[in-house]
């Protein structure tokens, strides 16, 4: 959309914020006929598996609750949720249409024999630590349900403007899915380095930790540019395990991509129409660990080569500021071959602002929201904040 466009990446013509649209195609009369049945089909669908989600989300609730009376055990509670985890997620999952999840490990250095990616892939297969890093990108809520199902990990919000996070649960990650993005955290509110917080977690023995440096959801196109939230650490980085995970959704009617969710009835339609799919389809790549940034091996300068983004593919770009992030976000580009943008998270701030000032759908609460949490990021954008 043109009224849109200053939202448009200058290198790529690539938007990454708007909710994708399929191409028009002509369509032969038996093709035209099977989609008008669809259409009458669907619905009943979406609300049955609706109502099926709404009874397994609930029961996940309660058995949650329950099992906090294993809270003095840590061990034993953390096996418990995860038990329940990846039952009920996993149903959920093949309820929006995910009966099969493709996983795989990739590596990207040239010459690789089909040895070495046979170790690769047995290497993905390898239980995940406690305190291990999984740098991650993000469309969707979608993403979330998936790695809760897949390593019951400690989800981050992250606060661009303090470079700092926190960990939040399992449905504050889900809500933050296509919201307002925090760019501040709330006042009272502790944060930590996002160092000092998972060699925490890795002492707690709390599970992997969850990062979206992205800063929020895009369509699925293309990468946004990460928050420096790396920018304290070390290439390559061998205190702590790090993961390279990229998630890819093909679709050809109906997206399960959730960049706009600033109320209720941008989640229920998107939920319900996930759910009206009959099929959905997520791919999931993972970087081969002797690849990974964390090695002691690693070279930045292999990081940063053959880069999918705005420049020429196979151009060597300046590391900048936040050299770690840079070449995690170059190898995310080349696992798959999404371009990497100019655009970050705050882009995307001041394109949901355009964007419910346009959309009279969006609820007077919602406004009231965004402009105070607008003036909150400007009041406080002038000076760095004190650590939390």
């Amino acid at each position: 959309m043109e009224k849109f466009s200053r939202w448009r990446d200058q290198g790529t013509g690539i938007q990454p914020f708007l909710p994708p649209v399929p191409a028009n195609a002509d369509h032969s009369p038996i093709q035209k006929v099977f989609t008008a049945v669809l259409m009458i089909v669907k619905p009943v669908t979406g609300v049955v598996k609706l109502i099926l989600v709404g009874i397994l989300s609930l029961a996940f609730v309660l058995l949650e609750a329950a099992g906090l009376i294993f809270t003095p055990v840590a061990p034993l509670h953390r096996l418990y949720h995860r038990l329940i985890s990846t039952i009920f997620i996993r149903a959920i999952l093949i309820l929006l249409g995910f009966f099969w999840i493709k996983n795989e490990t990739v590596t990207l250095r040239r010459g690789r024999s089909s040895g070495a990616g046979s170790r690769a892939q047995a290497s993905g297969r390898r239980a995940t630590p406690s305190g291990e890093v999984i740098v991650c990108n993000w469309s969707s809520y979608i993403d979330i349900l998936y790695l809760a199902f897949r390593f019951d990990p400690i989800f981050t919000q992250m606060y661009p403007t303090t470079l700092t996070v926190r960990q939040i649960t399992l449905w504050e990650a889900l809500r933050q899915a296509g919201s307002y993005p925090e760019l501040s955290p709330p006042e009272g509110v502790e944060t930590f380095p996002l160092l000092d917080f998972v060699k925490d977690m890795h002492k707690k023995g709390s599970g992997p930790v969850i990062i979206f440096p992205e800063g929020t959801t895009t369509n699925n196109r293309a990468i946004l540019k990460f928050v420096p939230i790396f920018k304290d650490w070390s290439v390559p980085e061998t205190s702590i395990e790090i993961s390279i995970m990229a998630l890819k959704y093909d679709y050809q009617k109906f997206a399960p991509t959730f960049t706009v969710g600033l109320d209720n009835s941008y989640r229920f339609g998107h939920l319900f129409r996930t759910c009206a799919q009959f099929y959905n389809t997520l791919s999931v790549k993972t970087l081969a660990q002797d690849e990974s940034p964390s090695n002691s091996h690693f070279s930045a300068i292999e990081g940063l080569s053959s880069t999918p983004s705005g420049a020429a593919i196979g151009v060597v770009e300046p590391v900048e500021e936040d050299s770690l992030g840079s070449v995690m976000v170059n190898l995310m580009g080349r696992m798959t071959r999404f371009r990497k943008l100019g655009l970050n998270v705050k882009d995307k701030a001041d394109f949901l602002d355009y964007f419910i000032l346009r959309n009279n759908g969006i609820s007077s609460a919602a406004k009231k929201s965004v402009v105070q949490k607008g003036a909150s990021t400007a009041s406080q954008g002038s000076s760095r904040p004190k650590r939390h």
